[in-house]
């Protein structure tokens, strides 16, 4: 799956762009968002609430600039008041987890889980007013010393845990550590490929499931040793039953990303270790979650690859068949969550141009929960309380993203932080949804992003960013690089090309078989809906993306010519070559229906393949690409870069020396938009 989500945290600006809003009543203009302001943004995740309501775990992300690296703390908020409080921890921890009694937070850190009190004597409360800009209260404190234990050996690569519902012991997973080496076999490293990505560093080791008492007793092995647990990127929940007897978790033939379409939920007996796989599907299975009973399991499945397919919530009971909860809705299910001491499930779901929460009472026909204006962005396991409370993060195209809890009467949901305060002294682009006629027979819809002063009358240059996946969508969320193309007073269009997961199944399934032209139809129907308007310069547009969005970004150029400047970044630009080398092939196989190295396939890969039409470009491009990509090989876009070249084309190419599908460091990130705005703007001139 070519996932490639909204850049939201991402950290770039070009200061003094964009130009200045001023509200009424002669107070202090609005001014335009700056470098310094991206840098100020701050992400927050995972909310984890107490059973009982009162207290909620948020994980703070900032950018440390001058170590180009992320921080993390974790706050703790008072529901009743908003104080923070800071809980030490040790560095670079993550997935923190309250214990069942609320008494105690676990967490990873240095591959392992430590424990520690959540007693909050050792830390001095603070008001949640008092924003200093950077994600702290002037007055939040942070407490000396973290105080926590290390409570798995120091041998086990720890990558996953969950409590079990006494609080006695906890169950974690991890990698298997490469077994030590003496003489000549240090050097002896080759390995047999199977579907191991090109660019993989080594042999993927499996990981297993481990049940670790806090009275000090070693861990023990649950589970097979054959086959492997879900983990990187097909990671899923560990799940006790409410007696702990009965622990549900994901397994995969292999701990390779390829393999996990044969993923499958399975159950073992904590006291005999004896493993079972769950009746029901036989691959695709994923994030399971026991009833809050017992009797029940709630887990997510696709009747195939999830690009063409939509993700859905299944119910069962180990000895009966998986009844559908989700079907209804007919959108692609993000995540689950059980309401404690209840039989509603609630999940989240992308409905047009946000995301949505909803929930079934019994498995009964769900009921979608309103929000507001707010887009729920975290996950639901461990945030929702005993009497139906929600801890989430939500944010919109014009609001950055903070904590809110959902009472459980409803109403609207109340704000918990103000981590993002500084904000409100910048004019920030708003987003609408349009909707478009496509071919599929289903509308298309799209996010237009407008400069916060714009003028009656008056026509702006269009940017058109088109999202990666093609399973993921645009959303009206707050997202830096619109912003900052929007402060420089230009559209952003982001469509949602057919593919995208927000508009259900039939429109989903449509791109199989059809990877650039039809989705190509439905980005120029979406332009054509924004021109329609009457607000397009039409002499300045520019295409761009990153991903899946950057191969149709090459498309849109080889297939029309009234752009002024494009971006595509790892992009995909021939099938079978990223087919051969990406870790992620089951996807390339399910949109195109088979192999593309054989017939009849190669060919049909050849004509979903920007390099087919190279010789057609004739706009201005930059390339970029990351040298250590396993996703999209770096090898694709140097070949389109060098096809360009010898047709005497206008190309660069900027290749980045790191790892990973895009620069998960803070300048990098920087130098990446920086690089991509000053591109389009040097070509629609002043």
């Amino acid at each position: 799956m070519r996932t490639w989500t909204r850049l939201g945290a991402a950290v770039l600006a070009l200061a003094g762009a964009g130009a200045h809003a001023a509200p009424a009543g002669g107070a202090v203009p609005l001014r335009a968002f700056v470098l310094e302001d991206a840098y100020r943004l701050v992400s927050v995740s995972n909310p984890q609430i107490t059973e009982d309501g009162t207290r909620v775990l948020v994980t703070v992300r900032t950018a440390d600039r001058e170590h180009d690296r992320w921080t993390r703390r974790l706050d703790m908020v008072r529901v009743a008041d908003g104080t923070r409080t800071t809980i030490p921890t040790e560095h670079g921890f993550s997935a923190p987890r309250w214990s069942p009694d609320g008494k105690r937070i676990a967490y990873i850190a240095d591959h392992g889980v430590w424990v520690t009190s959540a007693d909050e004597s050792g830390a001095n409360g603070s008001g949640a007013s008092g924003s200093t800009g950077n994600g702290s209260s002037a007055n939040d404190a942070t407490a000396n010393g973290s105080g926590a234990q290390r409570v798995t050996a120091e041998y086990y690569d720890v990558v996953q845990f969950a409590w079990r519902p006494d609080g006695n012991a906890l169950a974690f997973v991890a990698i298997d550590r490469a077994a030590a080496k003496t003489g000549d076999a240090k050097y002896l490293d080759a390995y047999s490929v199977g579907n191991d990505a090109a660019l993989a560093e080594g042999a993927a080791r499996p990981a297993h499931l481990f049940l670790q008492p806090l009275d000090g007793a070693p861990a023990r092995a649950l589970g097979p040793r054959t086959g492997s647990v879900a983990s990187g990127d097909a990671e899923s929940t560990l799940s006790f039953t409410p007696d702990g007897k009965t622990l549900a978790y994901v397994w995969s033939p292999t701990n390779v990303g390829n393999d996990a379409v044969g993923a499958r939920v399975h159950l073992v007996d904590v006291a005999t270790a004896r493993d079972t796989a769950l009746p029901g599907f036989t691959n695709e299975e994923h994030d399971p979650l026991w009833s809050p009973e017992g009797t029940r399991l709630a887990y997510m499945h696709s009747g195939g690859d999830d690009q063409l397919h939509p993700v859905e919530v299944f119910l069962t009971t180990p000895s009966a068949g998986a009844q559908p909860v989700s079907h209804a809705v007919d959108r692609a299910v993000r995540d689950i969550g059980w309401q404690p001491g209840s039989s509603s499930l609630y999940f989240t779901v992308t409905d047009g141009t946000k995301h949505v929460l909803f929930r079934s009472r019994n498995g009964a026909r769900p009921e979608p929960v309103a929000l507001g204006a707010l887009s729920i962005t975290s996950g639901l396991d461990g945030a929702i309380a005993r009497n139906g409370s929600i801890a989430f993060t939500g944010e919109t195209a014009n609001r950055a993203p903070e904590l809110y809890l959902q009472a459980p009467d409803g109403g609207a949901p109340a704000r918990l932080t103000s981590y993002n305060d500084a904000f409100r002294s910048i004019a920030l682009a708003g987003a609408t949804r349009i909707t478009y006629h496509t071919a599929v027979g289903v509308d298309g819809d799209a996010v237009l992003v407008k400069p916060a002063a714009m003028q009656p009358g008056r026509r702006y240059p269009l940017v058109v960013v088109i999202h990666g996946g093609p399973t993921a969508a645009s959303t009206e969320g707050f997202d830096v690089l619109e912003q900052l193309l929007a402060a420089r007073g230009w559209l952003v269009l982001e469509p949602n090309y057919r593919g995208s997961n927000n508009l259900g199944a039939r429109y989903q399934r449509a791109v199989g078989g059809d990877k650039l032209r039809g989705p190509g139809n439905d980005i120029d129907a979406a332009i054509a809906a924004v021109r329609r308007l009457g607000i397009v310069d039409e002499r300045r547009m520019a295409v761009s993306g990153w991903s899946y969005g950057a191969g149709l970004t090459l498309w849109m150029i080889e297939h029309r010519h009234d752009w002024r400047a494009a971006v595509a970044g790892a992009a995909v630009t021939d099938i079978a070559a990223d087919y051969a080398t990406a870790d992620d092939i089951a996807a390339d196989r399910a949109l195109l229906g088979g192999s593309p190295l054989i017939a009849p396939y190669r060919a049909r890969a050849a004509s979903m393949s920007p390099i087919t039409y190279a010789d057609r470009v004739r706009t201005p491009l930059l390339l970029m690409t990351c040298r250590g990509d396993t996703r999209v090989s770096p090898v694709g876009v140097y070949e389109f870069y060098h096809a360009l070249r010898d047709l005497g084309r206008p190309v660069q190419l900027i290749a980045y020396p790191v790892d990973g599908h895009f620069p998960s460091d803070p300048v990098r990130r920087n130098d990446v938009y920086r690089r991509w705005i000053a591109f389009i703007a040097e070509r629609f001139g002043a």
